[in-house]
């Protein structure tokens, strides 16, 4: 259970895309790269959570801006402060990693809840492992066990192995154990060397896997970077906190969530509802709607 906690290897989801369409963003220098930064930069000085949350990741990543972790940091709250689910999620695990400041738990948990709450269920997943695990935060196995299946119920196999590990070591249900385990045995290895070792054999596929399958070309990065780019234009910026007359108690100077979109279905209306600005069969597929 001790490579659970190693939060080095969570930041590997520091990925731009949400749903795995597009290529991985890594570090570039080119004039193309640095070009695309500027894109993005003049949507986020309007704190238009989105593209907060892009140039947090090209901070992060290197991407047409030298890495800085610390300004990254602060574009993925200023996202996540409007409601960003995966910038909730993402600025979490910086501030439990300490990556672009100091490791600050009780922030760093608060905002995997707040990701948690809005269907991040990666969130659920590192949730319940640090329940569980007890090293970062107070050990309480039934708030673990509650997000780890959380996750679970959406497929998240590594949340199955570590719920059967679990149910094994920690409640001696075998039954239970050997339920996940089957569960995650053809996406978990570990999972499927633990039922081979109790003498328990699965067919060689898994039936619900074979389906016919459709591969799909995920999309280009500059694909995805201008469909996102065409998008913006019909995003509105955030307003002043409802009751708010305060100065410098803007959602910009808080580190909380202001609840100006904390249910992501807000976005996506937005976009549904512009749908009909991309209804022109003549428009090039950056002009199309994005699902974001």
């Amino acid at each position: 259970m001790k490579a659970i906690v190693k939060l080095l290897l969570i930041l590997s989801v520091l990925l731009f895309s949400q749903n795995g369409r597009s290529e991985e963003i890594t570090e570039c220098d080119t004039k193309v790269c640095k070009q695309r930064f500027k894109d993005f930069k003049k949507y986020a000085r309007k704190d238009i959570p989105q593209a907060t949350e892009v140039l947090g990741t090209f901070y992060y990543k290197g991407y047409g801006i030298e890495k800085n972790h610390s300004k990254a940091r602060r574009y993925f709250l200023n996202s996540a402060k409007y409601g960003s689910p995966t910038a909730q999620f993402k600025l979490g695990l910086m501030y439990l990693n300490g990556e672009g400041g100091n490791v600050e738990v009780k922030k760093g948990i608060n905002w995997l809840e707040w990701a948690a709450k809005n269907d991040v269920t990666a969130a659920n997943y590192f949730l319940g492992l640090f329940y569980i695990d007890g090293k970062l935060i107070d050990k309480d196995y039934k708030k673990g066990k509650t997000y780890l299946e959380a996750a679970s119920n959406e497929d998240y196999h590594k949340a199955q192995f570590v719920l059967a590990k679990y149910y094994e070591l920690e409640e001696n249900n075998q039954e239970k154990a050997v339920e996940y385990y089957k569960k995650s045995a053809y996406f978990v290895e570990e999972s499927n060397l633990r039922l081979i070792s109790l003498g328990i054999k699965l067919p060689q596929t898994d039936p619900n896997l074979s389906i016919e399958r459709i591969e799909v070309k995920s999309e280009s990065l500059n694909d995805m970077f201008d469909e996102l780019l065409a998008a913006l234009r019909y995003i509105p910026a955030p307003g002043k906190p409802t009751g708010s007359n305060v100065v410098g108690m803007g959602c910009r100077n808080q580190d909380s969530n202001c609840g100006f979109i904390v249910d992501p279905t807000e976005i996506e209306r937005f976009i549904r509802d512009m749908q009909w600005q991309f209804s022109d069969p003549t428009l090039t597929k950056a002009m199309r709607p994005v699902d974001l």
